[in-house]
């Protein structure tokens, strides 16, 4: 025993010399990795070249000679194998590596001419000489023909590595010496040569996927060229970007034959700089090796810009929908002419006006017929119903089979909007809003039975006409499956005595949000014919038109505006395009599979599940994009528990930019069909063709179909045998529609008694598991499976079959004890992520107690962890167990091998108030204490009505000696949360220490903020004059009811910068004292009126009381008689008068008035809509969402007000809500979590955020100038100030 003091000394001797090791290994590596990021730059007379650490030779040289253009050449690819830039190619020989040089300044010619008496050297010098950044700078000037400069160049260039790349940075500086005019041309700007030759393995791809010489001449965010220059076995890259400032954003592009490539406004028409102005204009350059990712590449740059919003290739749309308004309108035939389809298939149009017009949806019936949605009632997006009255359910057919319909039947007529249809079960299924509707044809006439037609549900909004239920499709389960999109709020159920059917010119109900029903804005339902169930399957999306499944029964669908794919799965809680899920406590939703993007709209979805196409086209998802005017394919590749979507081809490019293909349908001779609004509207804004709509059928030049006996017949004269049959059929369309007529003869009783063992038999003996699961979905939907029957199918040797049982077994929620026994037992056993998939969704249709088994079994899976679904799924199961009994939960979020469900579990159980059951849980030191502590963090903020548990004190104790210095930091966070005061003072040592990085200084300021610490306000007027930290503070003063600090941002605020004042205006309309502080200041003009956003002055009558209007005037009206006002700015508002406006001026308007709260070309907040692809060109459109913004609100951008009991008062839009917090998206800052308990009152206003008085506060030249600016089709020049 004596020598156990000696033992211990030298076991924590050791200890010490292991932990000392460890840093320095650290210190060491971010050493190492510090100096493989380290550059230096060489300067000589004419070059500046680029090093890395401990290189001879450059990775990148500058040529700067004196009578010369300037250029970058060579510049060495990332990983050293390659030069990517080439000088004077002889097919170009004027070109130099990677330069600029427009081709038409004042008529003289700069592109082609790099040579002396064109280009005069001023400087060149080196601006950072060494570091992970370095800088350096060349200013030439632009000589006319007599020697005198033109127009003074500056480049400023950096360059850092990043990740195995470069990343180039260029601000061109322009200041014109005279006035200058930039002239039209084909090509000048920023240009790029790689060293191609003929057959060199390359590719040009731009940010909409146009490639090569489909890239030419088009506009897009950025471009990229790969080539395989010598010495590679692999593409190396150069990706150009094109930035929002910039004028023209996104600009056209010029692509060559020989994959040159540059950016070029002057495409769009001559520009001009005035005498004595600098254009500025900015492009980033990502130089890389291997393949293209664009889904990557659009990250970054969004990064770049700064633009991370979904609409951050809103201006892509804008184009297509100017080119759609400047198309020639192209008839059928020539439509056809203009298709470029892939080689081996050929388009024809299957039918055509005078055939169809305004087609919504279209589906087959069982004799090979199309039948046609036209909805004649079709206005706008927000406007109509009824008013035409004379739409129409059509019954189209190729009755010689020559490939075009030759006969119409009107089967139904005067139904108002009808958006969705489905033949099956004896009728039709029709989607008019506000009901589904059921229409018999029990005779077989193909006349409607109008008298017998059904309301089968009810309360379908129609607020977007665009997002009402769509894309009826029968499930393989015996469901209508259909769609429906976010910004149409609906509640669905079942028809009460109110419920009718309406006809012409009547008006929409306006009370289909009230009584019973399902509320539902944005995903996917379904709903039983004879079970007469509805259920959502699925919420979320953004407007998703399009839905199919494949082989395995998998459902996907296509959507527009987000991400275009997605695998759903029931009971699945998707990524939405705006608006909030109705369970607050989802925490994170379930994302796309796409691994690439498109322009935007896709509309219609079917999987190639046929004979006619070569096998390399089964199983692919053929869709239509609007934007792209194409048909394109996805590629849909199993990974996990679900799947990831890659791009397949362009299928058929219409090259006809008033194309407008949005439903898709495959038919029973394989072929695919393309439904065609056809309309120079293309964003459904309005209806410029109303006499237009087409039908497209695209099929194989040399079609692989067999024609048996049949295949053409009609399928409701064969016999269940027949039918069974065809479950074994190449074509997949005579299996599903066999299956909804067996479905229907098992309803009525007519089912053969033979049936089920023959389908039976081949569910249990076919070697193809497709046809087996055929067989398997035609016994459920024909009643011939019993639940024992099902529970073997538990074991089967296949996974889908396995997972399918799962599904069929819980679909009326009730599986027997057994059952649940058994799924328990394959939670924890079954080998298939697929089944475990199913068994995770199945968490929501079992009795609690069950849950907790299946739950804790699936969680014992690592595997699962990063797996795109299960993490999801199981929680979206479990979440609502941990507030029934939090400490259960916690005890298995404990055990989780899932580190996400531990932290969800964690959080959920603070927003069930116990959080000293999670503290005792932290102290216990669980093997999933980092994750748990993470959503302890997460659960806490903004919870300042907590106070620390009695047992956080000696937890904290335990978590500050922890050796993972990610637990001492979580701890930490969790402390200053909880209100204690040892971290209060460790977040205000870093903000008062000017060593710390500005970041970490930064985040301690918001922290005390945010726990509304008295320490900080000692510090706050000192910091209110630190430029670094002066926003972060000025939003602090809101915190603080303090008159002096008040007094001092409002002695400060002539000299604060544009967004400084906004931060200053919006932090002073917070509270009272404040707030009659800031009307003061309006009234003595101290404060400009026209600083004041109209927003913010509505906040302000809430805070200052009446005595505010009497400062300001009418808020919320222009006028007693909105016709007057109408009238006045549509005198003001002429052709004449906008031609001479500014737009420039209005720009800079736009940012001040409404840029605040809405997006244009990638600017400004995201409060309101982005209003980039709006109807802009309208005057009238304009006029009446600014004279009437609140005339139709979104529910997403209704305005509420709070104010808390402290007697701050906040207004925003409110983005998600649970039963003690709700969070509200402020106009400028980021969103704002408040304690329901802190909350004084709260008002949701009627009105929208943008008040009627926008323009109260702008003389009328304002308003021209603000007027040009909407209309503009491009991103004008802002005005600098330096």
């Amino acid at each position: 025993m004596r020598y156990l003091p000696l033992y211990l000394a030298l076991l924590f001797f050791l200890v010490a010399i292991v932990n000392s090791c460890t840093h320095q290994s650290s210190d060491n590596q971010a050493a190492v990795k510090s100096e493989d990021q380290a550059l230096s730059i060489q300067q000589s007379d004419t070059t500046i070249s680029v090093f890395r650490a401990n290189q001879n030779q450059p990775i990148l040289t500058q040529l700067a000679k004196a009578d010369f253009r300037p250029y970058l050449h060579p510049i060495i690819a990332p990983d050293g194998k390659g030069e990517l830039t080439e000088y004077s190619p002889g097919h170009h020989k004027h070109q130099t590596g990677l330069y600029w040089g427009f081709t038409r300044v004042n008529g003289r010619d700069y592109f082609h001419h790099p040579e002396g008496g064109y280009w005069q050297k001023v400087s060149a010098s080196v601006i950072q000489s060494e570091g992970e950044t370095v800088e350096w700078q060349t200013v030439y000037n632009l000589l006319d023909s007599t020697g005198s400069a033109v127009l003074t160049e500056t480049q400023n260039w950096t360059i850092q590595l990043d990740s195995g790349k470069y990343i180039l940075d260029l601000e061109w500086r322009g200041e014109a010496q005279t006035n200058v005019t930039i002239g039209e041309y084909d090509y000048g700007g920023l240009f790029l040569r790689m060293p191609w030759y003929e057959g060199i393995p390359g590719e040009v791809v731009n940010a909409a996927r146009q490639r090569d010489e489909k890239a030419e001449g088009q506009r897009a965010m950025w471009v990229d060229v790969g080539m395989q220059v010598e010495g590679r076995g692999d593409l190396a890259h150069i990706t150009i970007f094109d930035h929002p400032d910039n004028a023209g954003f996104p600009q056209p592009w010029r692509v060559d034959g020989q994959l040159g490539i540059g950016p070029v406004r002057a495409r769009l028409g001559d520009w001009t700089i005035a005498e004595g102005e600098t254009e500025v204009i900015r492009h980033r350059l990502v130089v890389y090796t291997g393949d293209l990712d664009d889904v990557e590449m659009k990250a970054a740059w969004e990064e770049y810009t700064g633009e991370g919003a979904m609409y951050s290739t809103a201006a892509l749309w804008k184009i297509a929908q100017q080119e759609a308004r400047e198309a020639k309108f192209l008839t059928p035939e020539a439509a056809v002419e203009s298709m470029t389809v892939m080689d081996g298939y050929q388009v024809n149009a299957w039918a055509a006006e005078p055939m169809l017009t305004q087609p919504m949806a279209f589906c087959w019936d069982d004799r090979g017929r199309l039948w046609v949605a036209e909805n004649l009632d079709y206005e706008s997006r927000g406007h109509g119903f009824s008013n035409d009255g004379n739409s129409r359910i059509l019954i189209l057919e190729d009755t010689d089979r020559d490939g075009e319909a030759d006969s119409r039947k009107v089967f139904l007529e005067g139904i108002p909007f009808p958006a969705a249809i489905a033949v099956g079960m004896g009728g039709l299924f029709l989607g008019a809003p506000p009901n589904l509707l059921f229409v018999p044809d029990r005779d077989g006439d193909d006349k409607a039975d109008e008298d017998d037609i059904e309301i089968r549900l009810t309360g379908w909004g129609i607020r977007d006409r665009h997002e009402t239920l769509n894309s009826l499709h029968w499930g393989p389960d015996g469901w209508l499956y259909g769609c429906q999109g976010f910004a149409t709020p609906s509640k669905v159920g079942k028809p009460d005595k109110n419920a009718r059917i309406y006809r012409a010119n009547e008006s929409f109900p306006e009370d289909i949000l009230e009584g019973n029903g399902v509320d539902f804005n944005g995903g996917v339902w379904r709903y039983h014919p004879t079970k007469d169930r509805f259920e959502v399957v699925a919420h979320g999306f953004s407007n998703p038109w399009g839905i199919d499944y494949d082989a395995k029964g998998q459902l996907f669908i296509s959507a527009c505006v987000i991400p275009h794919m997605w695998h759903v799965i029931p009971g699945g809680i998707y990524h939405r395009q705006g608006g909030q899920h109705f369970n607050p406590y989802v925490y994170e939703d379930i994302k796309t599979i796409a691994d690439h993007r498109h322009r935007s709209a896709h509309g219609g979805a079917r999987i190639y599940q046929s004979d006619a196409f070569p096998a390399e086209q089964r199983g692919r998802i053929f869709m239509a994009n609007i934007h792209e005017h194409a048909v394109l394919t996805d590629v849909l590749e199993p990974k996990g528990s679900g799947f990831v979507a890659h791009h397949g081809d362009e299928f058929m490019m219409a090259n006809n930019a008033q194309w407008v293909g949005f439903s898709m349908e495959i038919g029973p001779d394989g072929g695919v069909y393309v439904l065609d609004w056809h309309d120079a509207d293309i964003c459904g804004k309005e209806v410029l063709h109303k006499e237009t709509g087409r039908i497209f059928r695209i099929t194989a030049k040399e079609s692989l179909a067999e024609d048996w006996e049949g295949r053409y017949s009609d399928l409701n004269q064969m016999s269940d045998q027949q039918l069974i049959e065809l479950q074994t059929s190449p074509s997949d369309w005579h299996a599903r529609r066999a299956r909804v007529i067996l479905q229907h003869r098992a309803a009525e009783g007519k089912l053969k008694n033979d049936t089920h063992r023959q389908l039976r038999q081949i569910y249990q003996s076919a070697s193809n598991v497709d046809y087996r699961l055929r067989a398997m979905w035609s016994l459920h939907v024909t009643q011939g499976f019993s639940v024992k029957q099902l529970q073997k199918a538990l074991s089967d040797e296949d996974q889908y079959v396995r997972a399918w049982a799962i599904q069929l077994l819980c679909e009326d929620q009730s599986p027997s004890p057994s059952v649940l026994k058994q799924f328990t037992k394959m939670a924890a056993n079954d080998s298939s992520p697929v089944v475990r998939l199913y068994l995770a969704t199945a968490l929501q249709r079992i009795n609690p107690e069950a849950r907790w088994d299946v739950a804790q079994a699936l969680m014992t899976h690592r595997e699962d962890a990063d797996d795109h679904n299960l993490p999801k799924m199981i929680w979206y199961g479990f979440e609502s167990l941990v507030e029934d009994d939090p400490e259960r939960a916690l005890t298995v979020a404990s055990e989780s091998r899932i580190p996400m469900l531990a932290e969800f579990t964690a959080r959920r159980t603070i927003d069930a108030d116990v959080p000293d059951m999670l503290v005792d849980q932290l102290g216990k030191n669980p093997a999933t204490l980092i994750s748990m502590l993470e959503g302890t963090r997460d659960g806490l903020e903004g919870r300042s009505d907590l106070t620390a548990p009695k047992n956080w004190s000696a937890t904290y104790a335990k978590l500050k000696q922890a050796k993972s210095k990610e637990v001492n930091q979580l701890a930490l966070e969790i402390a200053q949360q909880l209100g204690d005061t040892e971290a209060a003072q460790q977040y205000l040592a870093t903000l008062k220490n000017q060593r710390v990085p500005i970041e970490q200084r930064r985040k301690a300021l918001q922290n005390l903020a945010d726990q509304q610490r008295n320490e900080l306000l000692a510090e706050l007027p000192s910091l209110l004059n630190d430029k670094n930290l002066r926003t972060e503070a000025i939003r602090a003063v809101a915190v603080f009811d303090e008159e002096s600090l008040g007094e001092q941002l409002l002695s400060q605020y002539a000299s604060l910068n544009t967004n400084d004042k906004l931060e200053a205006v919006q932090a002073l309309a917070s509270r009272p004292k404040y707030g009659w502080m800031l009307a003061q200041a309006i009234k003595s003009e101290e404060i400009p009126k026209r600083d004041v956003p109209a927003y913010v002055a509505r906040q302000l009558r809430r805070v200052v009381g009446s005595g505010f209007v009497e400062i300001w005037g009418p808020i919320d009206e222009l006028s007693g008689d909105l016709s007057a006002s109408y009238a006045k700015y549509r005198s003001l508002l002429t052709e004449t008068a906008l031609a001479t406006a500014n737009p420039v001026h209005g720009r800079t308007l736009f940012t001040r008035t409404c840029g605040p709260c809405h997006q244009m070309y990638s600017e400004g907040g995201n409060v309101g809509p982005d209003i980039t692809g709006a109807n802009r060109q309208n005057v009238e459109y304009i006029l009446s969402n600014v004279l009437e913004p609140s005339s139709e609100i979104q529910d997403d951008y209704k305005m509420t007000i709070v104010t808390t009991r402290s007697g701050r008062t906040y207004a925003g839009n409110i983005t998600t809500e649970n039963d003690r917090q709700l969070t509200l998206r402020v106009v400028g800052q980021e969103a704002v979590v408040i304690n329901k308990s802190e909350i004084q009152s709260q008002e949701e206003s009627p009105n929208s955020m943008m008040p009627a008085g926008l323009f109260n506060i702008l003389s009328d030249e304002e308003v021209l100038d603000l007027m040009a600016y909407l209309r503009t089709d491009q991103q004008v020049t802002s005005l600098e100030s330096d």
